[in-house]
This record gives structure tokens, C-alpha cells and sequence, in this order.
């Protein structure tokens, strides 16, 4: 009887940790960030401001592209929660017009997509990390490949 129940414990921890997502969410650092988009051919900038404070904020560009992706990592989750709710707060202020937004939350991510007529942005926390992208929606694709590519 013992040795069953010490088996379902294990087996009740694993189930919870594979549904909570923390056995596939892994945030990338910022020399991960630099070294991803400088071998896809972006520049990496870690002289801009960013909009919030941040332990470490990069951005990452390329001339023929109309957006860029910003890169947050903060001392805690708890910060980089509070600025993907701020971002959340105002995403009016990068769309045009009207905005279907989906939200979806885990125990270690947030990702907040809004598409409007013109607008594509994307919101994404892991952990620590907030990556920021204010696209416009012929670049739906691309910008999702990007994503999907570093797990956000």
C-alpha cells in the first residue's frame, strides 16, 4: 500500500507539472535573444529605450521589415507580469481601429494577440521575459514563425 501511494504521488506531481506547462517553458536570456536574431540577419540594439525599466531590454530589427521585436527580462516574474498587464492596458495606443484580443495564461506564460484591420501585436511573457511586437497583419505569419521558433 505504501509503495502505490508514493507511485500516484509521482505520478499525480508529473501530470501537474506537464499541464502547467513547466516542463516546456523555458525563457531565453538576452544573449540567446541577440545571438537567435543576429543569425536570422536583425540587428540587435541594446542602446534604445524602453518603455518600461528592465534588467536587460534588446531589440532586435531589420530594415526591410515595419517592425521590430522588443525584448524585456526583468529580476522577477512578478515584474514581468506587471509590465505585460501595462502592455495589455494599452495596446490602444499601437492600433488604429478596433481589436479582436485573445488572451491566453498559464502558470508561466501570457501571450496577448490583437488584430485589428491594419494591426498585428503580440504580447508574449515566459517567466521573467516579455517580448513585444507591434506588427501590422501582412506579417501575421512571419511574426508567428518567429515566435513558435523560441518557444513564446
Amino acid at each position: 500500500m505504501n509503495k502505490k501511494s508514493v507511485l500516484l504521488g509521482l505520478v499525480i506531481v508529473f501530470i501537474v507539472t506537464l499541464a502547467t506547462g513547466c516542463l516546456f517553458y523555458k525563457a531565453i536570456d538576452g544573449s540567446e535573444f541577440k545571438n537567435h536574431f543576429g543569425e536570422l540577419g536583425y540587428t540587435i540594439s541594446d542602446s534604445e529605450e524602453a518603455k518600461y525599466e528592465a534588467k536587460t531590454y534588446l531589440v532586435a530589427s531589420k530594415e526591410d521589415l515595419p517592425f521590430k521585436i522588443e525584448y524585456y527580462e526583468f529580476k522577477d516574474e512578478v515584474e514581468a507580469k506587471k509590465v505585460t498587464k501595462k502592455f495589455q492596458d494599452t495596446i490602444g495606443d499601437y492600433i488604429t481601429t478596433d481589436s479582436k484580443n485573445q488572451t491566453t495564461t498559464g502558470a508561466q506564460i501570457t501571450k496577448t494577440v490583437a488584430v485589428s484591420e491594419k494591426e498585428y501585436i503580440v504580447i508574449s511573457r515566459v517567466k521573467n521575459t516579455v517580448i513585444f511586437i507591434a506588427g501590422l497583419n501582412e506579417y501575421d505569419d512571419e511574426i508567428n514563425k518567429l515566435l513558435e521558433d523560441i518557444k513564446y
